[in-house]
C-alpha cells in the first residue's frame, strides 16, 4: 500500500494532479475518522482534513518516497493541526463526546447516528437491553478517552485505533520509541481506571 502511495505522489511531483486525487480518495475518510476521534467533534474534522491535505499539496514537492511513509506524514500534519485546533478553542466548554457518522439506515427515514470510537464488530442483536448495555459502553469509552491528556490521547488513538506501529508514531509525533511505549501504556492504564466503575458489573 505505502508504495502505491510513494508512486502517486511521484506522479504528482512530475505534474499528474489526478494522482494527488486519488491520494485524497484513499485516505480521506481514515484521516477523517482519526480527527474526529482526536478532537471529538465530526463537523470540524472534515474541515481540518481539507487543510491537512492542502498543506501536503503545497508541500509535495519536499516529499520524498522511501525516507518516510505516506501515512506517516499525513498524520504528522494532521496531529499537529489538531492539537493547534484544540489549544484555538475553548477547549473544555466547548468540548464535544460525540464521535458520530451517519449511516442513513433509520426506518422512519431518519438520519441514524452511529459512534466512531471502540464500535469494535460484533453479533447483530435487537434486543432493547443489549443495545442499550452496548451503547452505554461505546459512550463510556468515548468519554473516557476524551479526557485523556492530549499527550496520551493522541499516541493512543494512532495505535489502538488507527492501527499505526510504534515506530510510526514516534516519527509522527517526534518522540523517542521508549516515550512513545510508555505514553501509550499510561495511556491504557488510565483508560482502565476511568472505565473500572462501569466495567466492575459486567
Amino acid at each position: 500500500m505505502s508504495e502505491l502511495d510513494d508512486e502517486l505522489m511521484q506522479r504528482f511531483q512530475k505534474g499528474d494532479e489526478g494522482a494527488f486525487t486519488l491520494l485524497v480518495r484513499r485516505h480521506q475518510q481514515p484521516l477523517i475518522n482519526f480527527i474526529a476521534r482526536f478532537i471529538n467533534d465530526r463537523d470540524s474534522a472534515e474541515d481540518l482534513a481539507q487543510e491537512t491535505f492542502i498543506r501536503m499539496f503545497k508541500a509535495a514537492h519536499r516529499y520524498q518516497p522511501g525516507r518516510a511513509r505516506f501515512n506517516t506524514w499525513m498524520y504528522h500534519i494532521a496531529s499537529n493541526l489538531c492539537k493547534n485546533e484544540l489549544r484555538n478553542r475553548g477547549r473544555r466548554d466547548r468540548y464535544r463526546v460525540e464521535n458520530v457518522v451517519s449511516n442513513g439506515r433509520d426506518a422512519d427515514g431518519d438520519t441514524e447516528q452511529v459512534d466512531l470510537i471502540a464500535s469494535a464488530p460484533a453479533d447483530a442483536s435487537f434486543q432493547p437491553d443489549v443495545q442499550l448495555e452496548r451503547k452505554e459502553l461505546r459512550k463510556a469509552v468515548q468519554k473516557a478517552i476524551a479526557e485523556l491528556p492530549e499527550e496520551y490521547r493522541l499516541p493512543l488513538v494512532l495505535r489502538d485505533i488507527q492501527g499505526l506501529s510504534y515506530d510510526e508514531i514516534s516519527k509522527v509525533l517526534e518522540l523517542r520509541s521508549g516515550t512513545t511505549k510508555s505514553r501509550i501504556n499510561r495511556a491504557r492504564l488510565m483508560l482502565k481506571d476511568k472505565l473500572k466503575s462501569f466495567m466492575e458489573p459486567l
